[in-house]
């Protein structure tokens, strides 16, 4: 009994201790957050846009826009469900072909455009469109503009393959152009033309009037084997020159100005020696063509067989479009997308394993030294486009 007494006080004591310092724990309340938006106006142009499909939550996709020469996250835009998009920097607008779905993962489904302000990232004006538009990574030519901005074209697939013509003065859908067999857009220089891969190794032209209706459509020769040795699907641009790479190697140069395509020429970037070691091209966005029409990279892997198409980079070939011609070779650094900025001063690349985005700086003669590194870019991306 008076053990029990004596240790009475002691306990109340320790309670009102560990009360007091409990109460002195708590931190004072949060003042509640705004959301706010900023500009990129005054800042550099040299700006790289990187799409992620974020396939872990694909319903969550997003743009993260960089300073290619600082590697500075700037800022970012929501893609929704495996969103595709493409940028026209002179108009200040990006464009994102989306979907969502009304309870996240499952409901009614909405694909819409998005036009975006690529100078402070919001959102301004949206299209709704057919619920048919293709849900797939993300690739260039899966949206893109005519070359008379009169209308954006987007990849439909059900899997039935048709583009959706969207005219940006009306803000309407225009038409439904079916493709069977036929996949992507690659538009004209001039004028509301475009053109399409198709899997028997032909291409496509669709040319449309002033109303977004098809006017001409024309089929060209055969001029791949889609069995023997298909092309990539990505294309590089000049104006209406268009070069190919197909999965062995071949660099293949249309003309797609007008209305049915014109093969211009045709180069291999491997040698006797190069085939007898397998090198091959592999990744997504895997070349690129600088601006001035004489220079291009393309991601290579050695012991390349069927299948490796999507294998990242061992090394980067730097070729001389011209003569055919292996200029420099630098270390692949997993690279399985590239883009050259529009100056061409900066070669931008993705690695198709980290996700790491490696920016080089271009001299006169092609030649590229390391100029900027974010160590992960995005989870899935494969996509880029530069703004300058």
């Amino acid at each position: 009994m008076p053990t029990t007494l004596s240790k009475a006080p002691l306990a109340l004591s320790t309670s009102a201790l560990l009360a007091t310092s409990m109460a002195l724990a708590v931190p004072p309340e949060l003042p509640a957050e705004t959301l706010s938006e900023w500009s990129l106006a005054g800042r550099s142009a040299a700006r790289v846009y990187v799409a992620d499909v974020a396939i872990s939550h694909i319903s969550d996709g997003r743009i993260r826009v960089f300073d290619a020469e600082q590697g500075k996250f700037l800022g970012m835009i929501s893609t929704g469900y495996a969103g595709n998009f493409s940028v026209n920097p002179a108009l200040g607008e990006l464009y994102v072909a989306t979907s969502y779905l009304a309870r996240g993962s499952r409901g009614e489904r909405t694909d819409v455009l998005e036009v975006h302000d690529t100078t402070t990232l919001g959102f301004k004006w949206e299209v709704t469109l057919p619920p048919k538009r293709a849900q797939a990574l993300n690739y260039r030519g899966l949206v893109s503009r005519t070359g008379d901005g009169r209308f954006v074209l987007v990849q439909n697939a059900t899997p039935a393959t048709s583009i959706t013509v969207v005219n940006l003065q009306t803000r309407q859908v225009a038409s439904e152009v079916s493709t069977p067999g036929c996949w992507g857009t690659l538009p004209a220089a001039q004028g509301a033309r475009f053109s399409m891969l198709c899997g028997d190794g032909k291409v496509a032209t669709v040319t449309l009037d002033a109303q977004g209706q098809v006017s001409e459509r024309q089929l060209s020769d055969k001029l791949f084997d889609a069995d023997l040795d298909p092309w990539f699907h990505h294309a590089e641009q000049l104006g209406d020159r268009y070069w190919f790479v197909s999965f062995q190697g071949q660099l293949t140069e249309l003309n797609l100005g007008g209305p049915v395509a014109q093969k211009v020429g045709q180069l291999s970037l491997v040698n006797a020696r190069d085939k007898k070691a397998g090198w091959r091209p592999g990744g997504y966005q895997n070349f690129a063509v600088d601006p001035s029409g004489r220079r291009l990279v393309v991601a290579m892997h050695s012991r390349g067989a069927e299948g490796s198409h999507k294998r990242p980079a061992e090394q980067l070939w730097v070729m001389d479009l011209a003569s055919g011609k292996r200029l420099a070779t630098y270390p692949g650094l997993g690279t399985a997308s590239l883009t050259y900025s529009r100056q061409g001063d900066r070669l931008h690349a993705l690695d198709g394993m980290t996700g790491a985005l490696n920016v080089w700086r271009v001299n006169a003669t092609g030649g590229l030294k390391p100029l900027s590194k974010v160590a992960r870019a995005g989870e899935a991306a494969l996509h880029l486009e530069s703004h300058d």
